[in-house]
């Protein structure tokens, strides 16, 4: 008969939604260019890829808003709350973008962006703009 240690730990259950990634990107001939660095001279725009896992066995509404911050933790740009549907055990990639207009106003420097799922805040991403 196997017995099982006193001291056994059940492994750490997955939380039912999760921001599994986010990825900065500019865009480029060759599509999507991953970076955490975005240049004046060479950059208009960009965009922010994120990916939500569900990890329930249940199809889950959910309502994805997010902004980016300067270092100071103003705001300077913030995308509409967006509702979107995860299948069961499943993922969802969904597209954030900082147009020409807002990125000509952002300065050299630090920023972050922030995201919400569900009204609560989960994951940030740092990166840096600058004029090459």
């Amino acid at each position: 008969m196997m017995q099982i240690p006193s001291n056994f730990t059940p492994q750490l259950k997955k939380p039912p939604l999760e921001l599994y990634s986010i990825k900065l990107y500019s865009t480029g001939v060759k599509g999507k260019v991953y970076t955490n660095h975005f240049y004046r001279s060479m950059n208009h725009n960009f965009g922010v890829e994120i990916q939500i896992r569900n990890n329930t066995s249940l199809m889950q509404n959910v309502k994805i808003g997010g902004c980016i911050n300067d270092a100071l933790g103003n705001t300077v740009v913030k995308w509409k709350t967006t509702t979107k549907q995860i299948p069961a055990h499943s993922s969802l990639a969904n597209d954030f973008f900082v147009y020409e207009n807002d990125f000509s106003k952002m300065r050299d420097g630090e920023y972050f962006v922030q995201f919400w799922i569900n009204d609560m805040k989960v994951k940030s991403e740092y990166f840096t703009v600058s004029f090459k």
